[in-house]
């Protein structure tokens, strides 16, 4: 069989390969990789002058035999195999389409050449890789680095999607080349080929939106200043533990004399005195806790079973306050509640018990 025969795949195959390159986060060096694919590429171009049938046009009607490359792919960049299996679904599409319009293209209007529908392939690839990239393959990056924010079913829709859009454009690529040319079936790829472009752009918009509904949370939930979850944060958490059979502790903290802090050494000081004593309870409480801010010079930490009396000294003297303090360390006054089921208080039963706890050891100090 000819080489030339092979030209359009191979072109098809070129760009598939470049989109992977641009998309996908290689494993190794590009040109240990490009010298990968160029070596797979050869072997699979040689398989198939040798194999192939004398009827063979490489006109793109066994196209799913791509697919052979998964694996290589899979081991030469860092992505899971429903990821990849997506993305080479998506933008074989692409390829897939421009293939097909210029067979029919030159079935239609110059009797089937084969060299004219591998100029008009190539010519259709010069005209759309450009838009193709800056509009549909950044966007699907975009949904790739980010399909995570999609449930489990999310996921697989996608990648069923995906799949039975390239499976039907070679379905209808095939039926299309073996009957008589006309400018409609020319229309149907392209409205194929739009369809599934839309898709992948509604998909980008539905991400978008998720990542922009998070940040709105994350601003409801976070506070600001320290970077911890904030007293909505602490109620969800506090009732999430409620529901639960565990024994946890609540640990209600004020900081002592702040306002003189403030007085003193002025409020971007005293903003400081608030973030250093937060990052300071994060490392304390570690991974067995969580430290949020109640509100003002208030933190709360919730700490999963019974809080060792070694933390709590720890938290009341915050041995670690050093140089890098932006003043001496006024002290805190704590109140702790160890909750132990069944858990018949309410989540803000348990704050007041704790806050009047604290208040007492305050009042003590003042005496």
């Amino acid at each position: 069989m000819p080489f030339i025969q092979t030209l359009p795949v191979l072109e098809v195959l070129i760009i598939n390969l470049i989109s992977t390159d641009i998309c996908l986060r290689r494993r190794y060096s590009r040109k240990r990789t490009i010298l990968v694919l160029v070596a797979f590429s050869a072997l699979v171009t040689i398989s198939v002058m040798l194999l192939a049938p004398p009827s063979f046009q490489g006109d793109g009607t066994n196209m799913v035999f791509g697919f052979i490359y998964l694996p290589v792919l899979y081991l030469l960049y860092n992505t899971s195999p429903l990821v990849l299996f997506t993305f080479m679904s998506s933008c074989w599409s692409y390829s897939m389409g421009i293939l097909s319009l210029s067979f029919l293209c030159s079935e239609i209007w110059f009797a089937g050449s084969f060299t004219v529908s591998l100029f008009i392939e190539t010519l259709l690839f010069m005209v759309s890789i450009l838009p193709f990239y800056r509009l549909i393959i950044s966007k699907y990056i975009f949904v790739v680095n980010n399909h995570q924010y999609f449930e489990r079913d999310w996921k697989k829709y996608i990648f069923l999607n995906n799949v039975l859009q390239f499976l039907t454009l070679l379905v209808m690529h095939n039926v299309l080349l073996a009957g008589d040319g006309s400018p409609m079936r020319v229309c149907l790829v392209l409205f194929l080929l739009a369809s599934m472009f839309a898709s992948n752009i509604t998909l980008y918009d539905v991400i978008l939106d998720l990542l922009r509904i998070r940040t709105l949370e994350k601003a409801v939930l976070i506070d600001p200043l320290t970077g911890l979850e904030n007293r909505t944060g602490l109620q969800e958490q506090l009732n999430k533990f409620l529901d639960t059979e565990n024994d946890f502790s609540v640990v209600f903290m004020d900081l002592d004399r702040f306002k003189s802090i403030n007085d003193r050494y002025g409020h971007l000081a005293g903003d400081a005195y608030l973030r250093h004593f937060a990052e300071l309870c994060l490392r304390t409480v570690e991974e067995h806790g969580k430290v949020y801010r109640y509100g003002g010079d208030e933190f709360v930490v919730l700490y999963d079973g019974d809080i060792p009396d070694s933390i709590i000294s720890r938290l009341q003297a915050c041995p670690d306050w050093g140089d890098d303090a932006p003043c001496t360390f006024q002290q805190v006054s704590i109140g702790t509640i160890h909750c132990m089921p069944p858990h018949t208080d309410s989540a803000d039963t348990i704050l007041k018990r704790a806050d009047l706890i604290m208040y007492r050891q305050k009042l003590r100090k003042q005496r």
